[in-house]
């Protein structure tokens, strides 16, 4: 019995090491995926920008606007689109609350404020979008 306990530490042991560096080698080739792209090279990049711009209100009285898109790059599986957006904001003429976000309607009212990189994966093939991370700073 006691030469049988350090042999299922040791076997325990090991299949935790192996799922573990599973777990790493996978996380590493969902990065390794993504293609980056030209960022005038498809409206959809900017629609998603502003789409992300749009959900964030919290704490704020108007909302931010797309000013420039400045990086994509793209990951398409079987079940998801996955984007990395980066993105330059600044105040718009838009009330949170009153005024529903529209990148036509809710133009900038000053200079570059923020500095925002984004994920925003669609869920095919029902087409739902969703932002997942979103990230500013000036």
């Amino acid at each position: 019995m006691a030469a049988t306990k350090p042999t299922c530490v040791v076997l325990l042991l090991g299949v935790w090491a192996v799922v573990l560096l599973g777990i790493c080698y996978a996380d590493s080739d969902e990065m390794d995926d993504f293609t980056e792209q030209k960022p005038e090279g498809s409206p959809t990049y900017l629609k998603m920008a502003h789409f992300a711009v749009s959900t964030q209100t919290k704490g704020k009285k108007v909302y931010d606007t797309v000013v420039n898109l400045t990086y994509v790059a793209s990951q398409v599986r079987k079940d998801k689109a996955t984007y990395h957006l980066d993105f330059n904001t600044a105040p718009s003429n838009c009330t949170i609350g009153k005024d529903a976000y529209s990148a036509e309607k809710c133009l900038p009212t000053g200079p570059t404020n923020n500095e925002c990189w984004v994920t925003v994966s669609v869920a095919l093939p029902a087409n739902t979008t969703k932002v997942d991370d979103y990230y500013c700073w000036d």
